[in-house]
């Protein structure tokens, strides 16, 4: 999925990216205060287009509305996260399935580019690259339906790991960067079991992950 195009964005638009992506970058925390007043000093622009940015963000359930105080960062529970990754699961071998008998040499070239990992990057996985590779491959299904939801879905899954998880998803990745060579792989050969098997383990990975910690640090 190519990044957004901040040409092709309204003001409102530019600014709920932006907000977001401070988010998921951990510029600001679960429970954290934001107010209108100190993001029009921040992108400089009229209280309109800042405030149907936080309309949405709450609408998304990113932000909730604190009457007089301003709009509080929606903190996540670990039950959020394993369901995300949970339906994930679902979703994407459903889609493999789907276009397992459609698929050519070129599509399988396309995402060998995609799951190419630079050196720079073998201790450092980016989730950009990590979100392409499994929309890419959810996208050769044909439900543009389907598509958006997981779209939508992994980027919130980006934020809930942010909150939390992040050195658990890290971990998990340094451990799981093969996977995506071995999907396809096993596609190339026809071995869509394999692919199914390979595709699961990688997103499962990160849950089993999350689960060792939250167990480690005394949790139920």
């Amino acid at each position: 999925i190519d990044k957004f195009d901040e040409d092709a964005m309204t003001l409102k638009e530019e600014i709920y990216h932006k907000m977001y992506e401070d988010i998921v970058s951990g510029n600001y925390a679960p429970n954290d205060i934001i107010t209108e007043a100190s993001l029009i000093a921040k992108y400089k622009v009229s209280k309109s287009p800042i405030r149907e940015a936080l309309i949405e963000l709450c609408k998304d359930g990113v932000l909730q509305s604190l009457p007089r105080l301003g709009y509080q960062v929606v903190p996540v529970s670990l039950k959020e996260v394993l369901d995300v990754i949970d339906f994930r699961i679902d979703v994407e071998l459903a889609g493999l399935k789907r276009s397992f008998g459609n698929l050519d040499e070129g599509n399988l070239r396309e995402l060998e580019k995609i799951a190419h990992i630079p050196e720079k990057e073998l201790e450092n996985p980016k989730w950009d690259r990590n979100l392409n590779f499994h929309t890419s491959l959810y996208e050769l299904s044909d439900n543009q339906y389907g598509l958006l939801e997981l779209q939508k879905v992994m980027r919130e899954n980006e934020r809930f790991l942010s909150q939390h998880f992040q050195s658990a998803w890290t971990s998990a990745s340094m451990h799981t960067m093969g996977f995506h060579d071995e999907i396809i792989d096993a596609l190339r050969k026809g071995n869509l079991e394999k692919a199914l098997g390979f595709l699961e383990a990688d997103i499962r990975a990160i849950k089993d992950e999350i689960l060792k910690r939250y167990s480690f640090f005394g949790g139920s």
